[in-house]
């Protein structure tokens, strides 16, 4: 097996079912093909409902969150989300004048104080649309209590499945008939497959499944809307043992941010010092210096670690706060069940070499 740490899934990430499903059996819940297309629908959903002109989003959020609201006809206004003692800190108003206001937890850890504001803005008549993809693996289907009128998200970012859900809280949605799209769907399964073969030192063909990767998510900028989620997902994800994933991801997590805790720095630290009970990593989120982020990523590309950066900043991000903003100084580490606590450690040691040279 290759030693590279990172980047996209393969074949054969997720641990085989005898535990908890990834996502719980509701009625109304629908299977899509990615995180995209699950907003596509709420909001397709919402509009026929009530006339929704205006959106309050997170500061904070990818592209992808912003370019579905904006396709629907919205404008788009920003609540300023940034690094906090604690993790993320947000200001979020009690009341707004936008109608519709999206709201997430971020990396797999609880926010208790986002419930509150939703309960409020929810009060005043506001709909709410929750981003469950980064809560999705949290213990009793959390994600799925949240006072939300709307729940959707991605599995795609926790293994090796391409696939968005949504859900009305009340009532059922009502959108057009979803078809499908193998344009997307067998270049990323084939992408999957290469890269298991490259992982096992079966094949060096390692720039034929990153071009196919790109070329997926080139194909899915323009063919998101109405699109179901493909066969091959829909069966891998009732074969998914979720407890078993949790697990792996918070001992990795616990073991990384106690590591990176332990190297005393000040140049990169843990955006979340802490890993709590009712938390279930999607990543341990680093943050740095704005002019050591880029740097410390190429040192680690260097050594084979390849870790996203969360996000790249567009156009659509409008906003612009007193406070450096996350895009500029995050950069997530992984934790997945790809990995053994002596690829932490690894992590951990790489950091560690990098700060003796700045």
């Amino acid at each position: 097996m290759r030693r590279e740490i990172g980047s996209e899934f393969w074949t054969g990430c997720q641990p085989a079912c005898g535990g908890r499903r990834i996502l719980p059996e509701l009625e109304g819940l629908r299977l899509v093909l990615s995180g995209r297309t699950a907003l596509d629908c709420v909001l397709s959903d919402l509009q026929r409902d009530k006339r929704a002109e205006k959106a309050l989003l997170p500061s904070y959020c990818c592209h992808t969150m912003i370019e579905p609201f904006l396709a629907h006809g919205f404008s788009v206004e920003f609540f300023e989300v940034y690094a906090g003692a604690d993790g993320i800190a947000f200001d979020l108003p009690d009341d707004t004048d936008c109608d519709t206001v999206l709201l997430m937890e971020y990396f797999g850890f609880s926010s208790p104080a986002l419930r509150a504001c939703a309960e409020k803005l929810r009060e005043r008549g506001k709909t709410i649309v929750f981003d469950a993809t980064h809560s999705l693996l949290m213990p009793d289907y959390r994600a799925f209590s949240f006072p939300a009128d709307y729940i959707y998200g991605s599995v795609r970012k926790w293994t090796d499945i391409n696939m968005g859900f949504c859900l009305k809280t009340r009532g059922m949605m009502t959108i057009p008939p979803l078809t499908d799209c193998p344009g997307y769907s067998e270049i990323r399964n084939r992408a999957f497959d290469l890269k298991n073969a490259y992982i096992r030192e079966e094949s060096d063909e390692k720039q034929v499944f990153l071009r196919m990767f790109d070329d997926a998510e080139a194909y899915l900028e323009q063919h998101y809307r109405g699109k179901a989620a493909d066969a091959r997902s829909t069966a891998q994800l009732l074969r998914l043992d979720a407890d078993l994933l949790c697990s792996r991801r918070r001992e990795n997590a616990l073991l990384l941010t106690q590591a990176v805790n332990d190297l005393g720095s000040e140049q990169v630290t843990c955006l979340f010092p802490n890993v709590r009970s009712g938390d279930c990593p999607l990543f341990v989120p680093l943050t740095t210096a704005p002019e050591l982020r880029d740097a410390l990523h190429s040192h680690l590309v260097q050594h084979d670690i390849y870790f996203p950066r969360h996000w790249p900043r567009t156009s659509d991000h409008t906003f612009r706060g007193s406070r450096t903003p996350l895009f500029d100084t995050e950069i997530s580490a992984v934790c997945d069940q790809r990995y053994a606590p002596d690829d932490m450690r690894r992590i951990a040691d790489e950091i560690g070499r990098f700060l003796t040279h700045v």
